[in-house]
């Protein structure tokens, strides 16, 4: 790394941490080279770093920071998770990390001034040097990709280093355009290799003599599993010998893992973060329905598994899924009840930021915990991947393909519905003939032309297309189409003249969207059904006035139910020529948006957070979730080995939660306690 001591290699600017973080880096010398060559050379480009969880990217770009920093570079760090889908979040985002003083001056969409704005403040925050702008998780980049490539990335060209990191590699225009191909270079992050494992194990102070080659057969090198693995020895916890006859080490590893939440209301703070996408304290205090200590809440964010992000804080998302899958299923009510609440604190939240006319941050995040709620088997929700791109030239042609392949691959389908209000199960079946109705309408080239965004792809991780949706801005431009074509004229031509014309608004503006299109392989897929509820809601919270109509089946009318779509007394007969479909709208503009959240959190079986109700404090009211969930065992007259075994915890945790019931409720036995709750 000779250019960089040339130029004054700033040493004293690392941490003792950074230098000990240096330190344990092994196996990744090529990785590293390369990056500081670019930065020697100042050539800038894409570094796309991809591999699966827990492979190493985000330690490999703490590195890259370490030498970008060291160089006297500027380095910009973007965690695609925080971004809401739109340029001016990310805007936003980029003007807090360069603290550009316009970030409270800047009110607009144009999408234009956006990518001027976002141009030139990377160029003034990096000045003569060339920038290095890393964006992390780019799989939650969605719709955001094809503004950030053709508009904003294209600007900067070949000014600007980035580092696109992500569980996949970059595809589709990506590398079919030889424009975008020429300045990718792919950086796979594997496994480490056995000698990698080795330098790892004598830098950690473990000798490699006998335990070297246990270690390598049961982590095969992957480097989270091994650096846990490794904690774990060094705690005296286990033995390198310790999983020889297990097939899989990571569960072992998560359970050392959660020994540093060791006791019971810790572990409840570890499960409450497992089901949330970001968590602060605040939110946890609201999810728990409890006050958390400012002491058990530092020791939370000071866990290992614990990272910081933007606005808060998540567990990594292995031990994520982990805990997450693990808690859903011993306790599926209690998870439930945690979720809703999470769903009411973002309801409150984006009443709060609709007052003051911004809420895209609350609206990202009451998106996703909502679409979960309507696919109750997605129990493996974090694991899938998708992300929507916008149509273009360069997809054209595998949007065609999309097109053809389903009308020949079309076949019935059959789905299990459970009635949310009566628990009743049945199946029915879709027949392939339905489910092409729409695909007959769709008319790429005429709605291309009239808007490029109205219509959108999916694609699944490996990068195949699995879906088409059209959405369509409601605006002046567009309405002479939606009254004159099938699908949408019946709509349009019944409404009223006034509410029509309310809804031709200037054409660079958006009065709604109309819902023509949602077409996916498989519609009954989780992953796909996921990828369909998610960017739906999207659209319903961002509009302010959206019409939908769709073929009608049990799925698709509770799902339109539950979102509070209404519907009205128009129909259409535009699938099969004799059918009647109806026509559902959600109006939340203005003011309506506070009657639609109040309808939407008492479909859910709960209630507004009144600041009065908080000032009368019930005996229960001070218990923690978990614990009333012991008492309300404990009330049906269960000894402390039934309550263990239906909660799925020990005995000496059931023991552990009464003390603290009783400590709380000023009690000194059972006898007390069920007084108490009769008497409640």
């Amino acid at each position: 790394m000779g250019c960089m001591s040339e130029e004054g290699f700033k040493e004293p600017l690392l941490s003792e941490i950074d230098r000990l973080e240096q330190r344990f880096l092994v196996g990744r010398d090529g990785e590293v080279r390369l990056f500081h060559d670019r930065l020697c050379s100042n050539s800038g480009g894409i570094i796309n770093l991809y591999g699966t969880g827990g492979v190493g990217k985000s330690y490999l770009l703490n590195e890259f920071r370490r030498i970008s920093l060291c160089a006297g570079k500027k380095y910009l760090q973007i965690d695609c998770r925080a971004l809401s889908r739109n340029p001016a979040d990310f805007h936003y985002h980029l003007l807090r990390l360069v603290g550009d003083p316009a970030l409270s001056t800047v009110q607009t969409n144009d999408i234009g001034h956006l990518t001027d704005s976002c141009v030139n403040a990377i160029r003034a925050y990096a000045g003569d040097e060339m920038p290095i702008l890393v964006l992390d998780t780019f799989e939650a980049i969605g719709e955001l990709e094809y503004w950030l490539r053709e508009e904003l990335l294209s600007r900067l060209m070949p000014d600007i280093l980035v580092v696109v990191s992500g569980r996949f590699a970059l595809q589709g225009v990506w590398i079919a355009s030889p424009g975008w191909r020429q300045h990718i270079t792919r950086m796979p992050l594997a496994e480490l290799d056995f000698k990698a494992v080795g330098q790892y194990l004598e830098r950690s102070g473990i000798s490699i003599e006998g335990s070297l080659q246990h270690i390598w057969a049961r982590t095969k090198g992957h480097p989270l599993t091994l650096s846990l693995l490794v904690a774990t020895m060094l705690a005296g916890a286990e033995s390198p010998t310790a999983f020889m006859d297990d097939k899989d080490v990571f569960p072992h590893v998560v359970a050392n893992w959660l020994r540093e939440a060791p006791d019971p209301e810790m572990r409840e703070l570890v499960e409450a973060a497992a089901i949330l996408r970001e968590f602060n304290h605040e939110l946890l205090n609201f999810v728990l329905e409890k006050r958390v200590t400012s002491e058990q809440f530092h020791r939370l964010i000071t866990y290992s598994f614990v990272q910081r992000v933007e606005r808060g804080w998540l567990l990594h998302d292995l031990l994520r899924d982990a805990v997450g899958i693990a808690f859903r299923r011993s306790s599926p009510d209690l998870h439930n009840r945690l979720w809703l609440r999470a769903v009411t604190y973002y309801t409150e939240k984006i009443k709060r930021s609709a007052k003051k006319g911004a809420a895209a941050r609350e609206n990202t995040e009451f998106r996703y915990y909502i679409a979960n709620l309507f696919i109750p088997f997605m129990l493996y929700r974090q694991t899938i991947t998708y992300h929507v791109e916008q149509l273009h030239p360069a997809n054209w042609a595998e949007a065609e393909q999309y097109l053809e392949e389903r009308l020949v691959t079309a076949k019935d389908r059959s789905a299990v519905f459970v009635d949310r209000k009566t628990n009743e199960q049945f199946t029915f079946v879709v027949t392939a003939k339905e489910s092409l109705y729409t695909l007959k309408h769709i008319r790429l080239k005429e709605l291309y032309e009239i808007d490029p965004s109205c219509i959108k792809l999916f694609r699944d991780e490996k990068g195949k297309i699995i879906g088409l949706m059209e959405f369509i801005p409601i605006n002046e431009r567009t309405m002479e189409y939606l009254m004159s074509r099938p699908i949408s004229s019946s709509y349009f031509n019944q409404i009223s003249e006034a509410e029509r014309k309310a809804l031709c608004v200037p054409g660079h503006t958006i009065a709604g969207y109309f819902v023509k299109t949602l077409d996916m392989y498989d519609l009954f897929d989780p992953g796909m059904m996921l990828a369909t509820v998610s960017t739906f809601i999207h659209y319903l919270l961002t509009a302010g006035y959206v019409v939908a109509t769709s073929i009608s089946n049990p799925i698709t009318d509770s799902f339109a139910d539950s979102l509070g779509l209404e519907k009205t007394t128009i129909v259409h007969y535009d699938y099969d020529g004799q059918t009647p479909m109806p026509y559902r709208v959600l109006d939340t503009r203005g003011n309506k948006i506070m009657n639609y959240l109040n309808k939407m959190i008492t479909s859910f079986g709960l209630s507004e957070t009144k600041d009065e109700d908080k000032d009368e404090v019930k005996p229960k009211d001070r218990l923690s979730i978990r614990e009333r969930e012991v008492v309300n065992q404990l009330m049906k007259g269960r000894s402390n080995k039934e309550i263990a075994n239906e909660l799925f915890l020990s005995e000496t945790t059931v023991k552990k939660h009464l003390t603290n019931i009783f400590d709380k409720l000023g009690v000194k036995n059972r006898a007390q306690l069920i007084s108490l709750y009769k008497g409640d």
